[in-house]
């Protein structure tokens, strides 16, 4: 008789989950002397002496020693004890040191060294009188940390006495300017003493100090007062070899296109002087010579100036070709003592690469929608910095069932552009900044769309304008040339009857010329990928058909045409504000978004690719694109959801407004979590179609669709891969306006899900 092999499935899996549960102990091949650090609370007396020091709480709790983090049922631990050990790589290496967590030993020394940061972070911060006590607690073989922080009074500067070295002297700074950091009556805080030491040392170091750095300034905190204040004393420190600090000149500067981290300079370099005193050293002719000159700013034969030296390091960073920029300053072993040279080292960057991204949603009536975008980029493309950009797009819609096509919708999009590292301006010289190279861009766009049973779209779009840099901080967009030529075709009757009873709608899909000015800004204080705390505005300004207007005329009632088209005028100015900041191991983030739009003049209505529109996988997610608005403007709905109605294609407006909260979290390694609340609408000016679109003031928060759920990414650092799932919380109803949807959830009833679910899959976060 043969055994039926069935019957020792269910014992293997208890096997196997009895020794997954064996290595889910926390002291499992840990020596038995061994205890486990489990994290350290923190009890801070003396609330309002915490308050004058930002982002007190975050610090502190950042100071104790990283903890050992289990995991529910101590997974992570178990995951890190499945192997004794593994090769430096394979599956097993990645689920012991990737997926699992290695258990915190604890060591006597770590109470210790915990006291004494906080007590070196307390006294940075003025806390020259605080008591730090710490103290453990075990529970088995685990252990756990208690510090109790009593701050007592924050101490301020009495005085200040500022150096007579000759260094310092040299810098010539009056009364303000010496106080312009530290001042007497100010918080003693550590950090503004740093900020000191750069200042100094940036301004010694634009003098010709080339060789003057931090470490040169000293301090000594005179701390015996009885009255919470101490004395500073600001010392400049000699070189090493205890002679004075020496002003250099800089004889040449030498400039390596062709550097990599491992270059020995033994490899035959080609010499190109392009001046008496600077030379280019290649052995591949990578980047014009004349542009490398103009990318330079300091200057030979006079002192050596440490801010232009920056500004130089930015502005070939700003070209986009560089991976790494290293600057060697050496003295001149021909010349005299206090003479110089420089040694510029580039490390290229690849020239050409390639990207893609994918995207799914989905929305009522069994519609599934799913994008894909490739991108290219040659940052070189004709060996003077100009930069190659090329995409092209697609998005396709089909509905399973309903009698409609198999493609309901589709898009497709294809762009060009290029980049010029200069200013081409015809008839005039405009002066650039130092720090960050001005582009001018010249850029096409094609966007061809296809809705089963309305219409086709096809729209040219040509663009020319200036890039520029402000400050690291702040960035413009100027396209005083812009023009988009919109032709609608293929318009099938059903909807040729729906235009002929919408006079917005009918006034929207006319072929269109739009020939105007474009203007965007953007501010971020973001100073890094690592910066959690920081603030973005976007702000996009666009206007059409003013300069026709003034030599053409013409009004809405008798547009005028130019090419047999009529040319579009119009107003439009959209705002985009998130703040972001950190929370424990999260992070919130919030976003407002603000549009306004209206046309005059020549126009009727706005184009229809201009109009608003709302809902998707980056904006109210619980509702589906264009499925929101305008107002409480419900579309009439087929009993089947299927049929032409269904599609809703005229979900627009004029002014729109939206609203984004979202808590991201880390769940387990590079899976990270999310909820989030949207809220929004889009609304129209002014409509005797649509009386329930039309926007007004003291009514619109009543509006405003609402939705929220949980999201899911996978964090890879430099790819993020983002499912969303998001249900409405208040959405309009036909003839009863707005209504607050929670307590119909119900997600065990498959009506509902089919109904209120949508599932937004995209690359990167919403915003």
């Amino acid at each position: 008789m043969v055994k039926n092999n069935n019957t020792y499935y269910p014992f293997i899996l208890a096997l196997a989950l009895i020794s997954f549960y064996s290595s889910c102990s926390l002291t499992r091949r840990l020596d038995p002397k061994d205890q486990v650090y489990m994290g350290t609370k923190l009890k801070i007396s003396d609330k309002s002496n915490a308050a004058s020091v930002d982002q007190f709480y975050l610090i502190n709790t950042a100071i104790p020693v990283k903890s050992t983090k289990p995991g529910l049922g101590n997974i992570y631990v178990g995951l890190y004890n499945l192997f004794d050990s593994t090769a430096e790589s394979g599956i097993k290496h990645w689920i012991k040191n990737k997926l699992g967590n290695k258990p915190v030993i604890y060591d006597h020394q770590l109470l210790n060294n915990t006291k004494a940061k906080f007590t070196y972070y307390l006294n940075g911060k003025g806390f020259f009188a605080h008591n730090v006590s710490c103290d453990t607690t075990t529970e088995g073989r685990k252990v756990y940390m208690t510090c109790n922080i009593d701050l007592n009074e924050r101490y301020t500067i009495d005085s200040i006495i500022f150096p007579v070295d000759s260094t310092y002297a040299a810098l010539k700074l009056d009364e303000n300017l010496r106080r312009a950091v530290l001042k007497e009556g100010s918080y003693y805080d550590r950090e503004k003493l740093d900020y000191e030491r750069s200042r100094i040392t940036q301004l010694a170091g634009d003098l010709g100090f080339a060789e003057f750095g931090t470490d040169n300034v000293f301090y000594y905190v005179d701390t015996a007062k009885n009255n919470n204040g101490v004395d500073l004393y600001v010392q400049i420190l000699p070189p090493t070899d205890s002679t004075n600090h020496i002003r250099y000149i800089l004889d040449s500067i030498h400039i390596f296109p062709n550097y990599t981290l491992n270059d020995t300079f033994k490899t035959t370099l080609n010499k190109a002087p392009i001046s008496n005193t600077i030379n280019i050293y290649e052995y591949n002719h990578y980047l014009n010579h004349d542009l490398i000159n103009h990318l330079i700013l300091e200057k030979t034969d006079t002192f050596y100036h440490r801010t232009n030296e920056r500004k130089t390091i930015n502005r070939f960073q700003d070209l986009g070709l560089f991976r790494f920029i290293n600057i060697e300053n050496r003295p001149n072993p021909n010349g005299k003592p206090g003479h110089m040279i420089q040694n510029i080292l580039l490390s290229p960057e690849k020239i050409q690469n390639v990207s893609a991204e994918f995207e799914l949603n989905n929305r009522s009536g069994n519609f599934l929608g799913t994008g894909a975008s490739v991108r290219y980029r040659h940052r070189n493309l004709f060996g003077h910095a100009e930069q190659f950009n090329a995409a092209l797009s697609g998005q396709v819609e089909t509905q399973i069932g309903g009698g409609l096509s198999l493609i309901n919708s589709s898009d497709l999009t294809g762009s060009a552009e290029i980049l010029l590292p200069r200013l081409v301006l015809p008839f005039f010289n405009i002066k650039e900044g130092k720090t960050y190279i001005p582009k001018t861009s010249l850029k096409t766009n094609y966007t061809y769309q296809r809705r089963a049973q309305y219409y086709t779209l096809n729209s040219f779009v040509y663009k020319f304008g200036y890039l520029w840099k402000e400050t690291s901080k702040k960035y413009h967009e100027l396209y005083p040339l812009v023009i988009n030529q919109v032709n609608v075709s293929n318009k099938t009757s059903e909807f040729q009857d729906l235009l002929d009873k919408d006079v917005r709608l009918k006034s929207s899909f006319d072929n269109t010329l739009i020939a105007g000015i474009q203007y965007n800004f953007t501010y971020s204080d973001q100073l890094g990928i690592t910066d959690r705390k920081h603030f973005y505005l976007k702000n996009e300004t666009e206007t059409s058909g003013n300069v026709l207007n003034l030599f053409l005329g013409g009004n809405a009632d008798d547009p005028v045409k130019v090419v047999g088209i009529n040319y579009a005028q119009f107003f439009k100015n959209t705002i985009d504000l998130r703040k972001y900041w950190p929370v424990k191991n999260g992070d919130f983030a919030m976003r407002l978004l603000v549009g306004t739009a209206f046309s005059y003049g020549n126009s009727q209505e706005l184009p229809y690719i201009k109009q608003y529109i709302i809902g998707g996988s980056n904006s109210v997610r619980a509702f589906r694109l264009r499925g929101l608005g305008p107002g409480s403007f419900v579309p009439e709905i087929p009993s089947d959801n299927s049929g032409f109605a269904s599609q809703f294609v005229d979900q627009t407006g004029d002014l729109k407004l939206e609203m984004s909260v979202e808590y991201r979290f880390p769940i387990f390694r590079f899976f990270k979590g999310a909820a989030f609340a949207d809220a929004g609408n889009v609304w129209l000016i002014q409509s005797t179609d649509k009386p329930e679109g039309v926007f007004k003031i003291d009514n619109f928060y009543k509006e405003l669709g609402i939705g929220g759920g949980l999201g899911l990414r996978l964090d890879f650092n430099f790819f993020l891969i983002r499912m969303d799932l998001a249900v409405p919380f208040r959405a309009p109803q036909k003839d009863n306006g707005f209504v607050w949807t929670i307590d119909q959830i119900n997600p065990f009833n498959k009506a509902w899900r089919q109904e209120n679910l949508r599932y937004n899959l995209g690359i990167g976060y919403p915003f």
